[in-house]
């Protein structure tokens, strides 16, 4: 506790020091400082103790950054430890970071690892509110970052092709073995806190179009799109150790298998009729049954889940950052640019095939 109060101690949102203390200096120095700024503002828009949905501006700004140290400059000036809204927002704006931000991202983050636990574990003590939701989302944001850090190959939003994926076990049983079980870790994480936020809302009611429902809902888009490619790579995995392996040595993994199925196949198909997220997401739905592990060629009946995010699914814009920061044209068209190298291509994926075992190429996808 004395460490979270110490690090996420309260102050009224002052600008980093970092900035603060550099002069006007030349235009290339006047540029970054001015690009700070408004990242600066972004965060502590998008990071508050309003109980609504992040606004997804806000969010898209904080991308444009190569790292995160202006991220947690901000952040640490927080008040995490005391408001449960507020460590909300924060971790839903952290995970987007690690989804679909710079690379630089997860090193400039893990030495917060600790921080986060002690954190966790301090909101695990309420049961009411937010508090459980925090305590679980923290847990997943520090598993998500272990598992990127014990295999870098992986990039944060889990986008990897064919070969990628198969270069990731390089070639090595045991080395399949170790990550199927880190996925199944991973995936646990991510449907614990499906699972809790969804019991957290009186479904009776039309929750999906209130505010504080969505600030709720809003982070289960990142959940969605981690659990799809988390559920396809261990259908694959597995399809690969059973070729290697004998089935009753995969028997704890088909177990553990079969019941993160159910989990996601109910989950999906619960959120793919909640309104709000009909607009935001397309969520795909998994098969009636589960794979059959021991008849090698169910492989060439697997279909790749696939997410999709309409183009009109982004936040309307009705409050211009240029309110509170000054940006010129040079500056705005820096932030559009930057965004559009982010998420050009951000939910393209390469079909996976393990030795042509699914039978699929890129045409059939």
């Amino acid at each position: 506790m004395d460490r979270v109060s110490s690090t996420m101690k309260q102050v009224s949102n002052p600008l980093p020091k970092v900035l603060s203390r550099r002069g006007g200096g030349g235009g290339l120095e006047a540029e970054r400082e001015s690009f700070e700024r408004a990242q600066t503002v972004s965060i502590n828009k998008a990071i508050n103790a309003q109980e609504v949905a992040v606004k997804e501006k806000h969010a898209r700004n904080i991308l444009l950054k190569k790292g995160a140290q202006t991220f947690w400059s901000v952040v640490n000036r927080l008040p995490l430890s005391g408001n449960a809204v507020l460590c909300w927002k924060f971790c839903h704006v952290f995970h987007k970071l690690l989804r679909d931000g710079h690379s630089n991202v997860l090193k400039d983050s893990v030495r917060y690892k600790n921080e986060l636990s002690d954190m966790s574990r301090m909101w695990g003590h309420l049961n009411e509110g937010y508090g459980q939701l925090c305590s679980i989302y923290l847990k997943l944001l520090r598993t998500k970052m272990e598992f990127h850090t014990k295999n870098p190959r992986f990039p944060g939003n889990l986008q990897m092709s064919d070969r990628q994926l198969d270069e990731a076990g390089e070639n090595d049983v045991n080395n399949f073995f170790q990550l199927t079980v880190e996925m199944f870790d991973y995936l646990e994480c991510e449907l614990n806190l499906f699972q809790t936020v969804f019991s957290s809302l009186d479904m009776s009611r039309s929750v999906s179009v209130t505010a504080a429902g969505q600030c709720r809902l809003a982070p289960l888009i990142q959940v969605i799109l981690d659990c799809s490619h988390l559920y396809d790579y261990t259908v694959k995995l597995l399809f690969k150790l059973h070729s290697c392996l004998p089935a009753d040595t995969l028997q704890g993994h088909r177990d553990r298998f079969l019941e993160q199925f159910r989990k996601l196949k109910d989950l999906f198909y619960r959120s793919s009729n909640l309104q709000y997220f009909k607009r935001l997401i397309q969520i795909p739905q998994l098969p009636e049954n589960p794979p059959n592990f021991l008849r090698a060629s169910a492989l060439s009946e697997h279909i790749s889940p696939v997410v999709v995010i309409p183009a009109e699914a982004s936040s309307p814009d009705s409050e211009p950052i240029t309110d509170l920061v000054e940006m010129d044209a040079a500056s705005q068209s820096l932030f559009d640019n930057k965004f559009d190298d982010i998420f050009g291509s951000s939910f393209s994926c390469d079909p996976f095939n393990f030795n042509s075992q699914n039978g699929m190429s890129k045409d059939d996808k």
